[in-house]
């Protein structure tokens, strides 16, 4: 199977190739949110996006050094294969975005083609605080991502290098083409692009700020006095939601007696340091408020002409 070269991406600024990103389809990035199983993105955050109901998708810190330092990564890389297998490998970038030959919806940007062999590279650049990554296992969603890149592709086989800055390590490993995944995937992506993209009906909402965005949007006032019979269904939302509003206070001051007792060890000290390394500040903050209820009383109509009015809804349960 040949992917088909859909845009050449060398003259796009990093805006236009995030945006034409989002409107030729499914990239790998967008899986695991689909699947539920991206801890950074829901799926209606996803499909926002592609329906072009959301703002465009931003350049962040953490995409913008995972661009620069991508080179470093595949470079390093190329050197350990290389020596692993005593001679020399090299990986090209692919400068298109690529979309499957049969599946339209499924699209790919990848890092680079890994030269003389049926394999593509993924390079990644990351923190691991809770220990995500080890020599035999990564987190979920990058097997998905890589799956679905071969899906694409047609490759057999894929790499994903990683440099873990928190912890000075660089490692990678090798990722055979999984047929049963693949299928998976491509079900679920199928679903989502006909039955949600292009009927325009959002996935099931969550607790993500895109769903609560998505609300806001789609009911952004109440229709007085008007009501809805709730079904026994919802009172079990409601006795759920109870029950974990009474979690988040119980855990919120538990956090609270964490943080009072650190500030407490901390004194007058700006910088909490364990075997050299920082790990905690308390920091001096300086900021101006202004004073609006005595400006309101003295200045009433400088206050109505820089005031307006926001308009919200608020449950109550």
């Amino acid at each position: 199977m040949q992917a088909k070269k859909l845009l050449n991406i060398n003259n796009l600024t990093i805006e236009e190739w995030l945006k034409k990103r989002n409107e030729l389809g499914i990239g790998g990035s967008d899986v695991a949110a689909i699947v539920g199983i991206n801890p950074f993105k829901s799926a209606v955050e996803v499909w926002l996006d592609k329906t072009g109901d959301e703002v465009e998708e931003k350049d962040n810190r953490a995409m913008y050094w995972g661009r620069e330092l991508e080179d470093k990564v595949a470079q390093e890389f190329a050197k350990r294969r290389s020596e692993e297998l005593d001679e020399e490998i090299k990986v090209w970038h692919e400068n298109h975005i690529l979309q499957h030959p049969e599946h339209e919806f499924m699209i790919a940007d990848i890092d680079r083609r890994v030269v003389g062999e049926d394999a593509l590279l993924e390079c990644k650049t990351t923190v691991d605080f809770n220990n995500l990554w080890s020599e035999d296992n990564f987190p979920d969603m990058y097997m998905l991502q890589v799956q679905h890149y071969l899906a694409v592709t047609g490759y057999e086989k894929a790499y994903l290098a990683v440099l873990i800055l928190n912890k000075r390590k660089f490692q990678y490993y090798t990722i055979e083409r999984d047929k049963e995944l693949i299928e998976l995937i491509i079900e679920n992506e199928k679903d989502f692009w006909y039955n949600h993209v292009k009927e325009n009906i959002p996935p099931e909402v969550d607790g993500s700020k895109a769903s609560s965005k998505l609300l806001k949007k789609m009911y952004p006032e109440a229709e007085e006095n008007k009501k809805i019979n709730l079904e026994k269904k919802d009172l079990n939302l409601i006795e759920k939601r109870n029950e974990f509003y009474e979690i988040e206070k119980k855990y919120k001051k538990k956090r609270k007696k964490c943080e009072n007792k650190l500030k407490n060890k901390l004194e007058d000290a700006e910088l909490g340091v364990y075997q050299g390394e920082k790990v905690i500040k308390w920091i001096n903050i300086t900021s101006k408020r202004m004073k609006t209820k005595q400006f309101k009383n003295d200045h009433p109509e400088l206050y109505d002409e820089y005031s307006y009015q926001s308009n919200y809804r608020r449950l109550y349960v």
